[in-house]
């Protein structure tokens, strides 16, 4: 796409609810939908009659599905084959949270989680600005990892030189992945007692939130004050994360879908002050 054209965004759904507005609302997202020609129509009737005029052809589709079975899937079906060039990304709130399992009408590797959607709406255009290939609607979600997280990591600058990471994760496998991306990222991983190192950001794997992963919390930010500090869990309830930006996260990002959560909070968020200070 010619950087001289805007973008055109369509909208799909409850777009202007509070809930969606403020998993958008950071200052990056919000720049960048300045900048784009967005339509927004409640109904996918709606948003296949646009399209059928054949005046309006979208760059990228953002679907917001607040509620479980909010969209039909021979609508879903219709409008995909309409726009076989369109980027998608399908946000999705807590209350259809079974999507994957119980549910799957939308194809898997557009969907993702509301908390996710502005990381994700940022990387598809970026990635439009860059004439990159869409993600095809049968694009299986480790094919979509593995695409997304390569595209994460071509944007990035090494930021982490002369900076140093050090993961925290019983989980072997999980921890080699998270190392190899920062490290990518020009970072150096420290696998040692990182106290007497001075990591300069902390990734803590929380399988699950309990007194230990804020025990954690709190002993990192002892040994070094300066540090920024990530969670990555899929478990934490809205009130968690609070509590855990609270106690000294900079950000909690998902186990599952964290590629591009992750270099974005390196990349981007490295030299910030954590939110939890910044809040208060």
């Amino acid at each position: 796409m010619p950087e001289t054209l805007q973008p055109v965004v369509l909208l799909i759904g409850e777009c202007q609810s509070p809930q969606f507005c403020a998993a958008l609302s950071d200052g990056q997202t919000a720049d960048i939908f300045e900048a784009v020609d967005s339509h927004n129509v409640h109904l996918l009737p709606e948003a296949i009659s646009l399209v059928q005029t054949g005046d309006f052809i979208p760059d990228l589709v953002i679907s917001y599905q607040s509620i479980p079975d909010e969209y039909s899937a021979d609508d879903i079906d219709q409008l995909i084959g309409m726009l076989p060039l369109s980027r998608f990304v399908v946000a999705f709130s807590p209350w259809c949270e079974s999507i994957g399992r119980t549910e799957q009408r939308w194809p898997s590797a557009w969907s993702v989680p509301l908390a996710h959607a502005a990381t994700r709406i940022r990387l598809e255009l970026q990635q439009l600005a860059d004439d990159s290939t869409p993600l095809l609607a049968t694009t299986s979600r480790d094919e979509a990892f593995a695409t997304l997280a390569a595209h994460s990591l071509e944007q990035t600058d090494h930021p982490g030189r002369r900076m140093s990471a050090h993961v925290i994760s019983a989980d072997v496998s999980l921890k080699e992945c998270f190392e190899s991306i920062a490290c990518s990222l020009g970072f150096e991983i420290l696998d040692t007692d990182p106290s007497s190192q001075a990591a300069t950001v902390h990734i803590l794997v929380a399988p699950f939130i309990d007194g230990e992963t804020f025990r954690l919390i709190q002993q990192l930010r002892d040994d070094n004050p300066a540090a920024r500090i990530i969670v990555t869990s899929d478990m934490p309830t809205p009130g968690e994360k609070i509590l855990l930006r609270d106690a000294g996260a900079a950000a909690v990002i998902s186990q599952l879908r964290f590629a591009e959560d992750l270099v974005d909070q390196l990349r981007v968020g490295l030299l910030s002050e954590p939110e939890a200070t910044a809040e208060k």
